[in-house]
């Protein structure tokens, strides 16, 4: 049996991310985190809220977003959030969030659209998340800053696949009396 040298498939596996990775832009380098207002997920999540952004994917058109949620506290102490997202052309996806605060700074989650359980943390106004996808090395790394009027949180996230990034969130989300 005659076998092939790897050489050529690992090459490419080393330049693909390189060639990529400009392909993308990320986020604006600004630091967002302040120590006030303090953000606590299960209380800018409790009730209904609204966010609308923009997912912008490598390679494919950016897609509109509305994100619609519902959260409250559980009777075992956890805080669940369901999600309805609707990208413009009508598609839609549910989503649901478990999370139980472990610490002053630490949460446990489990998330429907993640891969086992999701660490998560806060540091004055920025909610922290980073999760495996239900797709083999594809990671999640999401903050969420409150903003000062405390009723307003700026969600960006990036997705990574072998640690490039292949799409990026950017979202507004408000609280709706």
């Amino acid at each position: 049996m005659m076998t092939r040298p790897l050489a050529p498939k690992v090459l490419l596996l080393l330049l693909l991310p390189g060639s990529l990775a400009g392909c993308l832009d990320g986020f604006p380098r600004r630091d967002r985190v302040a120590a006030a207002p303090d953000m606590r997920p299960e209380r800018f999540f409790d009730g209904r809220t609204r966010g609308d952004g923009m997912l912008h994917l490598r390679g494919r058109e950016s897609r509109t977003l509305r994100v619609e949620g519902q959260g409250r506290a559980e009777h075992d102490g956890t805080f669940r959030l369901d999600q309805t997202v609707t990208y413009a052309d009508g598609t839609t996806e549910m989503r649901s969030f478990h999370m139980r605060r472990v610490d002053d700074t630490h949460y446990i989650a489990t998330l429907s659209d993640a891969k086992g359980e999701v660490m998560a943390e806060t540091i004055g106004n920025r909610f922290h998340l980073h999760y495996l996808l239900r797709q083999p090395a594809v990671y999640m790394d999401q903050n969420l800053y409150l903003q000062p009027d405390g009723r307003t949180a700026l969600n960006e996230a990036t997705v990574t696949l072998l640690g490039v990034p292949v799409a990026r969130l950017s979202e507004t989300i408000r609280k709706i009396d």
